[in-house]
């Protein structure tokens, strides 16, 4: 097999990071204590989103893998909205906020798959050297604030000994956010290929979001000193 460019080799194989950090989330939740069927449903998604991503970096260039690499990566974030509104928001103002955001995805997921062949793909924000970022990951990027926002708006009902684990997800959130500036080929020195470095945070960074949600959902805090 030969490569289009020398990163495209490290952005296959530490595509797998995001299938096992989909994987063992499972696992460790089907081990122990259950979380809410909400999340596990998330957990899945990760998985999912993982197994479009190998054949999108095995086949760079390739429009069906790319709707289906972007449309489950933008599935998941709606999945992650989902959840979080499911523990924190009142029934009513959820359902405002789903009846908004799932039409929208919808639409996103549409232009999507017009992509493929229909219509240019085109870069909806231009970063200079390092790359740029589509329509889909403008999506994506809007999705995971938005899932943030919600975090940090409800914070004082996170346990007091989880949030430490919250203050490190958003801090590995914001890492990906700027490695995924970078182009899928971009390496910056010869040993950081962004887009790859990328994957593995986002991979451990998703890790860390079942241990924060176990934390939540059946850890104690500590007794006050």
């Amino acid at each position: 097999m030969e490569y289009q460019h020398p990163a495209q080799l490290a952005n296959i194989v530490t595509s797998y990071c995001t299938c096992l950090a989909g994987l063992m989330p499972l696992i460790y939740t089907f081990l122990t204590r259950a979380h809410p069927k909400r999340w596990i449903f998330v957990y899945s998604c990760i998985l999912l989103t993982g197994i479009p991503t190998v054949w999108l970096h095995s086949r760079e260039g390739y429009r069906l893998a790319s709707f289906f690499d972007m449309g489950s990566n933008n599935l998941l974030a709606w999945a992650l909205l989902v959840a979080v509104t499911g523990d924190f928001m009142e029934s009513r103002s959820r359902k405002i906020l789903l009846s908004v955001i799932t039409p929208v995805n919808l639409a996103i997921l549409t232009w999507l798959f017009l992509e493929i062949d229909c219509v240019p793909k085109k870069p909806l924000l231009r970063l200079g050297e390092f790359g740029h970022f589509l329509v889909g990951e403008v999506a994506l990027i809007l999705n995971s604030l938005l899932v943030t926002c919600i975090f940090f708006r409800y914070h004082s009902r996170i346990p007091r000994n989880a949030r430490g684990l919250f203050y490190v997800i958003v801090a590995m959130f914001l890492l990906g956010l700027g490695l995924a500036t970078g182009d899928n080929d971009f390496i910056s020195p010869r040993i950081l290929p962004w887009h790859a470095t990328w994957h593995i945070v986002g991979a451990f960074g998703f890790m860390t979001l079942w241990v924060f949600n176990h934390q939540r959902f059946h850890g104690q805090d500590p007794p006050s000193r």
